[in-house]
């Protein structure tokens, strides 16, 4: 069980240190650069848990974003949420015949990028926390389909660092058959 919003407040007040900017920057457990706290054996955010105990419930797949820019800033007056974040991504996104759904705005190594309050993030990580569920701590976003610019929530699956790194080197060896036997169907066709 949860235990009530004026303890979780006050948990959440206790461990902040408030700036002359107007900031109250997290000095409690940090995930993924976020102050984060645990409850009843489950990890919560503190800036989302902040923006629901202070302002409201938070809409279904929507993100709880800083004004000031500042991760670790969990006063209610400097969160928002971005209602349009799922339009935002779906606009640049092609859904293809495979089922991947391929994101064609900005990338970096290969990955989509999208810029949100300033930072830019993973386009197929965003998919997944805005589909699926928050992404554990430690763990990295494979895709089953092997298109590193794939954000189909159906290809997407949470695992560990070395779960991506035996994925992806299967990938490139199924890649590495496919190509060995195209070539030899073509010396076949040509008859070599």
């Amino acid at each position: 069980m949860k235990p009530s919003k004026t303890l979780i407040k006050k948990r959440l007040l206790q461990r902040i240190e408030k700036q002359g900017n107007g900031c109250w920057i997290w000095n409690g457990s940090r995930t993924c650069g976020y102050g984060s706290l645990s409850l009843s054996n489950k990890t919560y955010y503190a800036h989302r848990l902040a923006y629901e105990l202070w302002v409201g419930p938070i809409p279904k797949g929507h993100w709880v974003l800083h004004r000031c820019r500042n991760p670790m800033c969990i006063n209610p007056q400097h969160l928002y949420t971005n209602e349009n974040l799922e339009a935002r991504l779906l606009r640049r996104i092609e859904k293809q015949e495979d089922g991947c759904w391929l994101w064609q705005g900005t990338t970096k190594k290969g990955y989509g990028r999208l810029e949100i309050s300033g930072h830019l993030h993973g386009a197929h990580r965003v998919a997944y926390e805005l589909w699926i569920e928050p992404i554990p701590k430690g763990l990295q976003i494979l895709h089953l389909c092997g298109n590193s610019l794939c954000c189909n929530p159906a290809h997407l699956v949470a695992g560990t660092a070395s779960e991506n790194a035996r994925h992806l080197k299967f990938e490139q060896d199924q890649r590495k058959d496919v190509r060995s036997s195209i070539t030899m169907d073509q010396r076949t066709m040509k008859g070599e």
